[in-house]
C-alpha cells in the first residue's frame, strides 16, 4: 500500500513532537498541583475514596481526570511523579496528530499539517506537556470533543452522540471551563454549522442521550461537591477564586499569592473564631459570584478592564510565533462561511470574555492561544493566493523581491514559528520557578528516617512540598501564632509541623514559628536544614493539652 505524502509528513511532525518532548522531560518543581493531583488519584484508586487533606479535602478544588489518570498509569508503574508526567506527555502526543485531523476537516491535508506542526514544537505548549498539571489532559479532551462533534454533524451518527457525550464529560472533569462545550449542540439546533436546524425527533432522541451520558458521567463529582460544600456547584473552587479575585484588582495570580502584603495569606489562613477551621477553607461557600459583581459594579468593570489588558499583553506574547498565518486567515472571503471554522473564532471570544471576570493566569489563556493555531491554519494555507491578492489590489507591479517572498511565505511562517520556539524556551520565564530544595531534601529525611509507610504519617504545613516527597497525610497550617499553631495541629491530630522561610517568611507570626520549640515542652525540633531557605520540623507531642 501507497504511503501518503502527508502521512508521511505526519509521522515526521509527531516524531519532532516527541523528541523534543523527551528532551524537554526534565525534573520540575513539585509543587502544591502535583502533591494534590497525585495523592487524590492514588487515594481514589487504592481506597475508593477521593480525599487528600486532613483538614480540607483537597479534592473539593481538584476535578477528578487528571488525579484518576495519574492514579491508573501509578498501579502499573508505582511512581506517583513519573505517572503525573507520563500523563501529560502521551495525551499531548495523541493531541498532535488530532490537530492534523482538525485542520483537516477545516481546510485540508497542509492545514491540518500546519496546526499539527504548531503544536509539536510550540514553546508555551512543549512546557505544559512534560509538566505534572491539568493542561494537556484538558486540550485533549476538549479538541477530541471539537473534532467528535465535526463527525458527528458531517455523518449525523448514534454513535457519535454517545461519544460526544462521553468526551464532553471528560473535559468538564478534568477542568470546569469544559461545561461551555455543551453550547455545540444548542448551536446545531439554531442552524449553525452550514445546515438548516435539524428540529426533529431523531436530532432530540440524539441530543438527550448525549446530554443524559453527560450528566450520569459528572454525577458523582457534583454530589461529592454538594456534599462537601452543602450547595450544588460546578466548581469546588469558586469561593477561593472569588477572593483571590477581590484580592487581585487586575493582577496576576501569583502577584497576588506571592504579594509582600501578604493579604491572600491572611484572608484566607486564618482561624474561626472557635479555632477548629481555617475561614476561608470552611466547607461551605460564604461568597457568590453575583454578589461580587454587584456588589460595587464600577470597582468590578475596572477590574476587569485591567484584567482584559494584561490578558492581551499575554496573548500579545504568546501569539507572536503565528502572528502571520493569523494575520493572513482574516483575508479569506470563505473563512466565515465554512461550517466548522465558527468554533474556532466562538470558543476564543468566549475565554477571553470570561477569564478577565477572575483572575488572569498566563497558562489559562494557552486555550485561546490554540484555538486561534487551528484558525491560523486557514491563513497558512491560503497565504500565497492572499499575497497575490494584496499586491494586485494596490496594483504593485511584481519583482523579484514579491515573487520570492510569495513563492516562499510558507517556508518564512515555519521558519519564525521554529525560531521564536527556541528563542521562548531559552530566554522565557514561563516555567523557571525556584525549586524548593530544602523541601525535597526534607521530605526525603522523614521518609527514610521516621517512616516510609504510605500516609501513615500527618504532617501540617503551608504547602504539601514536603508531605509529597515523604509520601505523608497533610493538614493546612493556619494563619495564627505559636500557641494557635500547635492547639490547631493537636486537634487535627499531627504528628510533625514544618516551618519554612520560603513560604511563612512574610507572616506577621514567622518570628514565633521559626522558633515553635520555645512556646511549649511538647514540641521538639527533630530536622533543620538551611540547603536554600531555612526549614525546620518538630516533633509534636499530642498526649498534653496547652494553655496560651
Amino acid at each position: 500500500m501507497k504511503i501518503k505524502k502527508e502521512h508521511l509528513m505526519l509521522a515526521c511532525i509527531c516524531l519532532i513532537g516527541i523528541a523534543a518532548r523527551i528532551l524537554k522531560f526534565e525534573d520540575p518543581v513539585a509543587g502544591t498541583d502535583l502533591a494534590v493531583y497525585s495523592h487524590l488519584g492514588k487515594n481514589f484508586i487504592e481506597s475508593g475514596k477521593y480525599f487528600f487533606g486532613e483538614n480540607f479535602n483537597m479534592g473539593i478544588f481538584s476535578p477528578p481526570g487528571y488525579p484518576l489518570s495519574i492514579g491508573i498509569i501509578n498501579l502499573f508503574i508505582n511512581d506517583l511523579f513519573f505517572s503525573a508526567k507520563l500523563v501529560s506527555v502521551i495525551t499531548s502526543m495523541m493531541t498532535i496528530p488530532l490537530f492534523f485531523m482538525i485542520g483537516k476537516e477545516l481546510f485540508d491535508d497542509e492545514a491540518g499539517l500546519f496546526a499539527a506542526l504548531v503544536y509539536a514544537v510550540y514553546p508555551v505548549i512543549l512546557i505544559i506537556s512534560v509538566e505534572p498539571n491539568t493542561e494537556a489532559l484538558f486540550f485533549f479532551f476538549l479538541f477530541l470533543s471539537i473534532y467528535i462533534f465535526i463527525l458527528a454533524v458531517k455523518k449525523d451518527n448514534f454513535i457519535m452522540y454517545v461519544l460526544l457525550g462521553i468526551s464532553f464529560a471528560l473535559s468538564y472533569l478534568t477542568r470546569p471551563e469544559g461545561i461551555l462545550l455543551l453550547i455545540l449542540p444548542f448551536l446545531r439546533l439554531l442552524g449553525f454549522f452550514g445546515a438548516r436546524p435539524p428540529i426533529n425527533k431523531n436530532y432530540i432522541l440524539k441530543t438527550s442521550v448525549m446530554l443524559i451520558i453527560f450528566i450520569l458521567l459528572i454525577s458523582p463529582y457534583l454530589l461529592f461537591l454538594k456534599k462537601s460544600t452543602g450547595q450544588f456547584t460546578l466548581s469546588g473552587k469558586s469561593n477561593n477564586i472569588l477572593l483571590l479575585s477581590e484580592l487581585g484588582g487586575g493582577k496576576d495570580y501569583y502577584e497576588v499569592v506571592d504579594a509582600p502584603d501578604n493579604l491572600y495569606d491572611k484572608a484566607a489562613f486564618v482561624l474561626t473564631e472557635d479555632k477548629t477551621s481555617l475561614l476561608e477553607w470552611d466547607k461551605k461557600p460564604n461568597r457568590s459570584l453575583k454578589g461580587y459583581i454587584l456588589k460595587d459594579p464600577v470597582v468590578f468593570v475596572s477590574k476587569y478592564l485591567r484584567n482584559v489588558l494584561r490578558e492581551i499583553s499575554f496573548l500579545i506574547k504568546d501569539l507572536t510565533p503565528i502572528a502571520l498565518p493569523l494575520f493572513f486567515c482574516f483575508f479569506n472571503r470563505e473563512l466565515f462561511r465554512m461550517r466548522f471554522a465558527f468554533i474556532f473564532a466562538l470558543f476564543p471570544l468566549l475565554y477571553f470574555f470570561m477569564y478577565p471576570m477572575f483572575l488572569i493566569i498566563e497558562r489559562q489563556t494557552l486555550v485561546i492561544v490554540l484555538f486561534l493555531v487551528l484558525f491560523s491554519s486557514g491563513g497558512f494555507k491560503n497565504s500565497r493566493s492572499v499575497i497575490n491578492v494584496i499586491v494586485n489590489y494596490y496594483n504593485v507591479r511584481k519583482n523579484k523581491a514579491l515573487l520570492l517572498l510569495e513563492n516562499n511565505i510558507k517556508y518564512i511562517m515555519i521558519f519564525i514559528l521554529i525560531l521564536s520556539s527556541f528563542l521562548y524556551l531559552k530566554y522565557s520565564s514561563y516555567d523557571k520557578i525556584p525549586q524548593p530544595v530544602e523541601q525535597i531534601e526534607a521530605g526525603y529525611f522523614i521518609k527514610k528516617n521516621i517512616s516510609s509507610e504510605y500516609e501513615k504519617l500527618n504532617i501540617m504545613a503551608r504547602k504539601p512540598i514536603v508531605n509529597y516527597y515523604s509520601d505523608s497525610r497533610f493538614t493546612m497550617m493556619p494563619y495564627a501564632n505559636g500557641i494557635d499553631v500547635i492547639n490547631f495541629a493537636k486537634l487535627n491530630n499531627v504528628d510533625y509541623i514544618v516551618v519554612d522561610e520560603r513560604f511563612l517568611s512574610k507572616w506577621d507570626y514567622y518570628s514565633e514559628l521559626i522558633q515553635l520549640e520555645t512556646y511549649s515542652g511538647d514540641i521538639e525540633l527533630v530536622y533543620e536544614n538551611k540547603a536554600d531557605k531555612l526549614i525546620k520540623i518538630y516533633e509534636l507531642n499530642k498526649n498534653k493539652d496547652l494553655t496560651s
